[in-house]
């Protein structure tokens, strides 16, 4: 019995290195490529970049207000002629007080905005797109509270 439990042993031990020079077939696994078809996700048809912007203004009476805002871009393209925009702001908003105290106003906000153009010709192009409100184009601040 030990005998054979010793020739079963060496016998493993003589066959599993030899397994290892066998190349059995591995599954893609990733999302972003598919060997049979075009992927669904592209990473080579996205492209993203991004923008930041900082205001601030004062009156004569001391009171005042800050606004920072930092966009992230992404445009992901359909097909040549079908595109989709999207925008995830990223918005901080509050006010001063006299003697630029920072009043207790001070809010953050992900504010996102999307557009898809379609462009079947060089003279035709149709866009549905949403977009929110800014304080500084005149809207009052109910953008905030959402």
């Amino acid at each position: 019995m030990k005998k054979t439990a010793m020739l079963l042993a060496i016998g493993i031990m003589a066959v599993i290195p030899l397994t290892a020079q066998i190349d059995l077939p591995r599954p893609n696994l990733n999302p972003w490529q598919t060997a049979s078809r075009s992927p669904l996700f592209d990473a080579s048809r996205l492209s993203m970049n991004h923008s930041m912007s900082f205001m601030a203004g004062s009156s004569s009476a001391g009171y005042g207000y800050y606004l920072s805002n930092y966009t992230n871009h992404l445009k992901y393209e359909l097909s040549p002629k079908l595109d989709l925009a999207l925008d995830l702001n990223f918005v901080n908003y509050g006010s001063t007080a006299g003697g630029f105290k920072f009043n207790s106003d001070n809010q953050s906000k992900v504010i996102p905005e999307f557009k898809l153009n379609y462009r079947p010709s060089d003279s035709f192009r149709v866009s549905v797109e949403f977009k929110r409100g800014y304080p500084w184009l005149g809207n009052d601040n109910a953008w905030l509270d959402r």
